[in-house]
């Protein structure tokens, strides 16, 4: 009795300028030639000979993706049609719910050394049966956190208001500001959310408390394009490979989800040179040169790559300390493209009934908000100072259950507020120290 010959495992490579694996429904049969437009053999015509039914097949996105996007069947070996000639034919298996990049594989154990990553120039490789495993793997992952986010909680705006301390209407102006924008940045004095705000906002137009939606990074002085879009890095031969940074990732992700919105959120966005982090993004984040229609090649794109463009529903929010002396000015050219939000301290009702609900007496929480407002009134009128520099009602929205109300306020006034209160009176200790004995006054 003769053995039933193994499976075998393949790699194929799809130019996303004549087909795109996106486009590949369930069980959808594709054919594929021996034979290129050019009517010659494929590279490595023996593979295509070896092909038997039941064979699996990565299939690999060329440039400019560069991933592994979905795992097909072989449903037919080589043989003969009457009108396309020579061809194998297979259905789509899998997709991938995240596309596997090229340098991702890199990293893996199974790829450090895998011959479909050092020289791909074809169109099918033979695989092993560990480097197939290796990617079935990382598929089977993506599918259980997947199942995680299907259990997701509807979010609605009125969680959000419950977690905040504004106003209805005030919420309201910044979601459509949001939506006719695309691109905002929340600006205020330390302490008033404004990182808070920004997933509160993108929690309640996307539906969902959905943290898959979301990115956030944190811009800094050392920050690069490179970092941001896309840029040459070292690789282990001693050369350089191209690798995509954060946005231009992000950018593909909501690219391939066009019904979900996607928000990218930047944290002390005036801390970055973003004339050059953002480069030619300064075109393609306004909201009216948004999709396809506007893409453009970008820095380090090779001629054969395809141009990028932001997507439709990516949404850009950036917050701003307004109290931080280093920042340089944000130029006009980042202004005109975003709508600027200023945001304010919150010591009203809804600020002493959070403290409320937390066991803080109702009296201790009145004297609070009182002394803080007048701290805060002084700063607003310090012409070195003004409004910008308020003390934000953030840095009281921490108090734990069992903790003791007045050590807790003082180890806030101490630790906290007193030193941002000297560094903003350097040059007048006196006012400094005098404020700081006015606030601690609240506990005796």
């Amino acid at each position: 009795m003769s053995q039933t010959p193994s499976r075998n495992y393949w790699w194929l490579n799809a130019n996303p300028k004549i087909w795109s694996i996106d486009s590949f429904l369930p069980e959808q049969i594709q054919a594929y030639t021996s034979y290129n437009e050019f009517g010659n053999k494929r590279q490595i015509y023996r593979n295509f000979e070896s092909v038997r039914a039941g064979d699996l097949v990565v299939g690999y996105e060329s440039s400019p993706m560069k991933a592994v996007k979905a795992i097909f069947e072989i449903t037919e070996p080589l043989h003969r049609d009457p009108k396309l000639g020579e061809i194998i034919k297979f259905k789509l298996q899998e997709k991938a719910l995240q596309p596997i990049s090229r340098d991702d594989l890199k990293e893996n154990h199974f790829f450090k050394d895998s011959a479909v990553l050092r020289n791909n120039q074809g169109s099918l490789f033979k695989i092993s049966q560990e480097e197939y495993e290796a990617i079935q793997s990382i598929l089977d992952a993506q599918k259980e956190n997947s199942l995680a986010d299907d259990v997701l909680i509807p979010y609605e705006k009125k969680d959000a208001l419950s977690d905040l301390f504004m106003a209805e209407n005030a919420f309201d102006d910044i979601l459509e500001t949001i939506r006719y924008k695309k691109n905002i940045i929340l600006q205020g004095p330390p302490g008033v959310g404004k990182t808070f705000l920004a997933k509160r906002l993108a929690y309640t137009l996307i539906g969902t408390k959905d943290d898959t939606k979301i990115k956030t990074v944190q811009f800094h002085q050392s920050y690069s394009y490179e970092d941001f879009m896309q840029g040459l890095r070292p690789n282990d031969s001693g050369g350089f490979r191209l690798k995509n940074g954060v946005f231009y990732e992000f950018c593909k992700t909501a690219q391939r989800n066009p019904t979900t919105d996607h928000f990218f959120v930047i944290d002390e966005i005036n801390r970055g040179n973003l004339s050059k982090i953002f480069g030619e993004l300064l075109l393609l984040i306004e909201s009216d040169k948004r999709g396809k229609a506007n893409e453009m090649p970008l820095t380090y794109g090779e001629k054969d790559d395809e141009d990028f463009y932001v997507p439709e529903n990516l949404y850009i929010i950036g917050t701003m300390n307004t109290a931080d002396r280093s920042l340089a000015v944000v130029d006009y050219a980042m202004r005109r493209r975003f709508a600027f939000v200023n945001l304010e301290p919150n010591f009203n009702q809804k600020f002493v009934d959070f403290l409320t609900e937390k066991g803080i007496p109702v009296d201790f929480i009145q004297k609070i908000s009182k002394s803080i407002n007048k701290v805060n009134q002084l700063i607003s009128n310090d012409i070195n100072l003004q409004k910008g520099f308020q003390v934000g009602h953030s840095y009281f929205s921490n108090f734990q259950e069992g903790d003791n109300p007045e050590k807790w306020y003082r180890r806030i006034i101490n630790l906290e507020i007193a030193p941002l209160l000297r560094e903003y009176w350097f040059d007048d200790e006196a006012k400094a120290e005098s404020q700081i004995e006015q606030l601690l006054d609240v506990v005796g």
